[in-house]
Parts: C-alpha cells; structure tokens; sequence
C-alpha cells in the first residue's frame, strides 16, 4: 500500500468519523422522501417477487438496472439509502445467473461489496436492514468466491490462446517509469522506506526504467490522503508525455526476479484478445418470438429447441480446453403442471477434437406420480430417454442421476457445439432453485419462513431444473499432436541439417534477444482481404462466392477468418479452406482437393501457401521449410519507435488496452498496475481521483477503480457478459501481484513462485514480524538467498511466511497465535 504519513493519518482518522462526508449519519437507513429513494425501495422490494417472472421480470430488470444507474451517477447520495443500493446489486445479480449470465453478475456483487465497505460497520450489513433488503455480506462474499472459480476456466481459456512473451523481452524505444510512494516517517520502524527504493533502482537501472519514488506526500497541505494522492500523480506523470507506459508499485510491494520485464507484461497481455468483451445482453423471448422462433427450428429439423427461459448473451465462441469439464443448466422458471410441459434447450460450446461423457441430473420437482417426469431427454441429438425418478413426495426437491456414463455423439461434437433438450411434463414449480449453488428446495417451508420473520426468498420457483455435465474422455488433441512438433523436435531437425550443411529446414533458429519460441496469431492486418494488390500477403483470396468441388471437413464454427487460417495451417497438409459468409459466417472447411473447380455457395477460399513466406512488423512466421507453427518466433527486439507508439506492431483490433490490473480475492487490486500514456487513461485516473477525494472519502483507491471500471457496463440492460471498460485487461494475479504465502493463503490468491515478478505484503504492519520478511524478499532479489537449496527453509518462519508451502505457513501463524 502507499505508505503512511502523519498528515494522511489524521485525514484518515476524520474520514472515518465521518467528518466531511455527505448524509455519512443515513448510511444504515433509507431516505423516505416520497420522491426517488421511496420508488427505488419499491421498485427493489417488488422485483424480488417478480424479476424472475416469464410476463414482467425482464422489464423490471431493465428499470432496476436503469434507477440503479440514475441513483449510483453520483455516488456521494448513495450513503441516503446505502443497503438498498447493495440490496440493487445483489438482486441484479441474482437474476443475472439464473439468465445464465455469470460475468455480468460477477461484477454486480463485486459493485456490491464496495458498498458495503461505505458503511463502516465491521465489513458487515446490519442484520435488520439486511433482513428488509434481502441481502447480507457473507452471502455477497460466498456468491464472488463461487462466480470466481467457475469463471477461471474461462480465463484459462483466453490466455492459452495468447501469445507467450520471452520474460526478459525489452523493447527499444519503449519507455517504462515505475511509480511509488514511500512516505514514512525517517524514524518509522518499518524498514521499508530506505529497503524498497534500492531494490526499485536495482531493477530500473537494469533495464533503463524511469523511476519516480516519492519520499514525502507528493499533495501536502491539501487534506488529500495519500491513497487518493497516488490516482493523481499516476496522471501527471502521464501527462508529462515522458513514458509511453507507467507502473504504480505499492511500496510493501518487493521485485523478486530483476531480469522479468515490464515489457514482457505489456506485450502479452495489452490486447484485445485477452480479455473477453461485452456482448449483447440476456433477455427472456417473448411469445410471438418464440412462436417464430419455433416454425424456423421446425423447418431445419430442431423442432422442440430453446422455447423456454431466457436469450443468454452471445457466445463469444473460445474453444474450451481438451480437459474442461462443462457443466450447464437447462431449466423452466415456473410451472410445467400439463399434458404439454415445457420443451426446454440450450447448447454448449464443446473442443470438437475431445470426445464426451455425459451425465444429466434433475431436481426432482413434483414428480411422485408416474406422469410426472421429464419425458424426454436428448443430447447432440441421440434421445437417452425419459426419467422419471418417482420420489415420495412432490416437494423432495433434491438432485436425482437420470443418465450418467453415456457418450456424446462424435459427428455433435465436431461441429463445435452440442444440442441439450429436455421436456418436462405435469411438474409443477414446488421447488425453489440456485443456479449458483446448483441445488433446490421446498418452496412451501421458504415462503413460510419469510411469511414468519425468517429470511426473505430470493431464489425462483422452477418446474424444471436439469443439470448436464460434459466430461471429456479423451484428453489428448491426437490432430493437434500430430500437426505441431514440439521445439525439441525442431531443434533436433536444425542440428540434423547443420551436421550436413543442408540449408535450415525448420524455421525454429536460434531467437534473437526478446524473442518467444510459442506460437503467437498474426494481427489481422497481415490477413488477405482481397486477392489483388501488390504487397505479398501471408494468404490468397482464390475464389468469392463459392467453394472446392469434392469434399471438405470442418474445421471449426463461429470461428474468425484469421483464426481459421490459422487452423488451416496446424493441420498436415491443408492447404486450401473455404470460410463461410453471411449466414455461414464463422465456419471453416479444409477442401480436401486441389480446388481446380468450383460451385457457387456462400464462402470464400482461401490458398494459405503464401502465409509461408515472411511475415509483417515485428511478427516473424515460419518459413516454407517443413516446420509447424509451433515454431514461430513470436517478437522482435528490433521493433522501431513508430511501432512501439503503435503497439508492437499490433493490429488496430487488438489496440485500444490502457489499463493492466489484477485481481485478487474479492475485486480488483490497486496494489501494483499498469497504465498506458492516452487520453482514456488521463480522464480515467482524473475521475477516479475526483471520485475518492471530493464525491465519496469512504471510497478507496481500489473502490474507486472498481466503480468506473465496471459500473457502466453493468448496469447497461444492452450489455452481457464481463462488464468491465473494454480499455482494460485483468491479468492472472502472479504477473504483477503475487503474495506472500501466508496472506495467499487466507486471502485465497497466487502465492510467489519462483520466477514471478514480485511479491506483495498486503496489510503488514508490525515490525517484528514484518521487517524480517522485507529484507528476506530483498535478500532474495539481489541473490545472497535462496529458499529452494536452504536447508533450514522450513525452520525458518520468515521464509516459510513468505515462500511457503502457504498451508503450513498458515499452520504455523494460528499455533503462534494460540500460545
């Protein structure tokens, strides 16, 4: 964190107190105006009953989310009616993962929980008012922590898709200042105020950063606290034109490994490509939509397909892994009490190189009869038949295993995606449902608890509520496998061909300083979007309109065109693909002959053969010499000034990031970040320092960020999935925030491993304890110790602390605190 002053303890002491801060004394009531505030309790109490419902439930989210975002424009009225704006949240939340919007409800409870932090009152709702509002903190806490892990195989996802940067990669012309503030007092006993400027200077002058630490309180005399302070002079220093990039670095904050880069960050992760974007927002069909809806998959033979529940976001279409479990909810919110039921449907997106087991589960809402049952339920097409679980009471409502063990059609799931159908029948909704703890109750005993002063309802009612599970059986990608020969391979290949003196045939040389050995997409300016024109291009447009007589095999759906060249490309012997066009948009067929002749349809064909030759900017393709793409160098270190303001040599779709931050338990940290010289950026940090300091004291920096990162998006009822501004990127935690072992572990987040780039001490504060591990830290940077050939690591508290193993650095913390 910032480091302390005496000036910012005082401010922070009255801000505490209240002193300065508008409506602070309101903060645990809600204003009865008559006016705005009563509405908004009325709106939020009303759609708890009904923001589920087939008839009205969408539209009282779109006034929810729109008072919210009216009530939350300016956040210093917020403490008027501060646990019904948690309450909002929440609520907005809670409807957004039954629409199967996990994202945008992720980043609804992450708004929720700064809020609760305005309240001063031990990090805890009030029990009454919680009670009113239907929201309480440890639930908020619970429901992160559980959005947060099933959306981790997302972002796995994405980064395995990005390219790998060499970690010492240094970019001339590229020019990187650290920040920081270490303003203790000379006498603090902390030792960080004279240990953490060398360790800053060892690592800047390593790699010719500019380096800014402030030794004093960089806005004396102002009544700014010193967390706000830092947001103000992030953006001077950018104004100042002097950096294309700056780092804040907290001060309790040590660099572990000086030879990693900044650069290293910045080029892997300052794209687009690594952070997934709004998208088209959830929404429940109406009935003429559906109706129309149900001719047209007549007509193409999906007769009884997604007639139920809600339009989910659009996919974003990232291939899952070879080893990713999916899990998905096929469900009806009210009752399906008739001869007819309800038809329900969904479909996933699968590795269509992995072959699937799947396992269907089901609530086993009203089904004591032997009418009542789901009658029928199919996946990727194959019917496995009905279930029909016959339980000894209509309100069991636990889960029932309908189908476990059986395999999902091949020729499904080399399309990209699978088809899910279930019809329920005569079931009734007896059983109130989570879709984000994945189990069901009795509806009767929860509507009389809440009718008896017990805890308010805030899960639906379902008459449907079927879980399937897609777990992989083969693991190993045997086409990927067989396309990609590893670095080993080509190496071998090299020395093979040095030894003869025959001309290289593997492209995997020897990289130049800066470089990457992984395989890294070219932009999308190097790909072909007309046959003609004089500059060579890495692939040819060879026909518009039409298709390779004979046949093809799919490669990929929904994909994009660079990717399906891509694709083209890992597979032996491909050398001509048709992506598809208008409707067909997205599809990618390898033409399995010489493409001579060919008949009218809506794809172009591309020849890739001339994406052999030499690429562009500072991308370097592999040469027409045998070797996959696997070798592919993936940067130069000789990128030019010109590319570097342009974003090494990045396309203009994958420009536009200014801002790298990471994540830690709850939301995002403000301990260490980066931030790219623009005109965003400037407004950005200015708005959040006017924020913190005059609109809301009570907020943190961190608060701050959090708000005008994700408030916008997430309250916009156009918008889906992750509602965080698209000029941002959230890195994994260890490339620029790794804790100390203790506080990973109760804090549940990256641990420092060997090779991160530093370690952060978030919250130490008693000498005794702390000092130690500081110089152990520095210590380890300039490389007089070293945990892993330490023999008495695991004696020593200090190192167990901060290199672990965390659990038993944990262990050993609680036995010290119980003596």
């Amino acid at each position: 964190e910032s480091a302390p002053s005496a000036v910012s303890a005082d401010i922070k002491a009255r801000v505490e107190n209240g002193e300065g801060v508008p409506f602070f004394d309101e903060r645990f009531s809600c204003r009865e105006d008559g006016g705005a505030w009563s509405a908004y309790r009325e709106l939020v109490e009303y759609s708890r009953l009904r923001i589920f419902d087939e008839g009205e439930g969408e539209e009282l989210a779109r006034m929810l989310a729109n008072s919210m975002a009216e009530r939350t424009s300016n956040v210093s009225q917020v403490l008027q009616c501060n646990v019904g704006v948690i309450a909002g949240y929440h609520l907005l939340a809670r409807r957004y993962v039954v629409a199967g919007d996990e994202g945008k409800a992720y980043r609804l409870l992450q708004l929720a929980l700064i809020y609760v932090f305005t309240l001063r009152n031990a990090l805890k709702v009030p029990a009454d008012a919680g009670r009113d509002w239907a929201t309480r903190t440890d639930k908020i806490v619970e429901e992160i922590k559980i959005l947060k892990e099933r959306l981790q195989q997302e972002q796995l996802r994405r980064l395995a898709r990005l390219p790998e940067s060499n970690t010492t990669l240094r970019v001339p012309g590229l020019r990187i200042a650290l920040v920081s503030i270490c303003a203790y007092p000379v006498d603090h006993p902390l030792v960080l105020r004279n240990l953490t400027p060398v360790n800053r200077q060892a690592y800047a002058e390593r790699h010719a950063y500019g380096l800014h630490v402030h030794f004093e309180h960089p806005m004396p005399g102002q009544g700014i606290h010193i967390q706000h302070a830092k947001l103000k002079l992030m953006a001077d220093y950018l104004r100042s034109g002097d950096y294309h990039w700056v780092a804040w670095l907290d001060c309790d904050s040590i660099i572990m490994n000086l030879n990693r880069t900044l650069d290293s960050v910045i080029h892997r992760y300052a794209r687009r490509s690594a952070r997934r974007f709004p998208t088209e927002g959830p929404r429940r069909l109406a009935p003429a939509e559906r109706e129309e809806l149900a001719k047209d998959q007549a007509a193409e033979g999906d007769e009884g397909q997604f007639l139920d529940g809600f339009l989910g976001p659009a996919q974003h279409n990232e291939e899952p892994l070879p080893d990713e479990v999916l899990e998905t909810y096929v469900a009806h919110v009210g009752s399906c009490n008739s001869n007819e039921g309800c038809r329900m449907g969904a479909r996933v997106r699968v590795n269509p190189r992995t072959s699937y087991m799947v396992t269907v589960r089901t609530a086993q809402i009203d089904m004591e009869q032997d009418s009542e049952k789901l009658a029928m339920v199919a996946v990727g097409g194959k019917v496995l038949g009905e279930c029909n679980p016959r339980p000894e009471s209509d309100y069991d409502c636990r889960m029932h295993t309908c189908f476990t063990g059986m395999e999902v059609p091949q020729e499904a799931v080399m399309t990209g995606s699978v088809t899910l159908e279930v019809h329920a029948v005569r079931t009734h909704n007896d059983c109130r449902c989570s879709r984000m703890h994945g189990i069901c109750y009795n509806a009767a005993f929860a509507d009389l608890e809440e009718a008896t002063e017990g805890e308010k309802v805030t899960d639906p009612s379902y008459g449907a509520f079927v879980i399937v599970t897609l777990t992989p059986k083969i693991h190993n990608n045997t086409l990927a496998a067989r396309a990609q020969p590893t670095e080993q391979d080509c190496q071998a290949k090299v020395a093979e061909d040095q030894e003869h003196q025959k001309p290289l045939s593997c492209s995997c040389r020897r990289p130049k300083p800066g470089t990457s050995m992984k395989q890294r997409p070219l932009p999308f300016s190097a790909w072909t979007s007309d046959a003609g024109g004089a500059k060579q291009q890495p692939a040819a447009l060879r026909r518009r309109g039409a298709e390779c007589d004979g046949q093809d095999l799919l490669l990929g759906i929904s994909v994009s065109l660079p990717l399906c060249l891509q694709l083209c490309r890992e597979v032996e012997h491909c050398r001509f693909v048709a992506y598809g066009t208008g409707r067909k948009r997205g599809q990618c067929h390898w033409e399995l002959n010489d493409c001579l002749s060919f008949e009218e349809d809506a794809y172009h064909v591309y020849d890739i053969a001339p994406t052999l030759g030499v690429g562009v900017s500072t991308f370097h393709p592999a040469a027409s010499l045998g070797c996959s793409s696997q070798c592919l160098m993936a940067g130069s270190a000789e990128a030019s000034s010109k590319e570097v303001r342009e974003g090494f040599g990045l396309s203009f779709e994958e420009r536009g990031v200014d801002l790298l931050i990471t994540e830690e338990g709850w939301g995002l940290s403000s301990a260490n970040w980066l931030i790219r010289r623009s005109d965003w950026s400037i407004d950005f940090l200015d708005r959040a320092f006017e924020l913190c300091h005059r609109d809301m004291p009570l907020f943190g920096d961190q608060d701050c960020m959090i708000h005008l990162l994700f408030n916008p998006l997430a309250l916009s009822f156009e918008s889906a999935g992750d509602a965080l501004d698209p000029h941002a990127v959230i890195i994994p935690q260890r490339e620029l925030n790794a804790y100390d072992a203790l506080n990973a572990h109760y804090m549940g987040c990256d641990d420092f491993q060997e090779g991160d780039l530093l370690v952060t001490f978030p919250g130490c504060k008693d000498p005794t304890a702390c000092n130690p591990l500081f110089k152990l830290a520095a210590a380890y940077a300039n490389g007089t110790y070293n945990f892993s050939s330490n023999p008495h690591h695991m004696h020593n508290a200090a190192s167990l602390r901060l290199f672990g193993p965390p659990e038993i650095a944990a262990q050993i913390y609680q036995a010290s605190r119980e003596r």
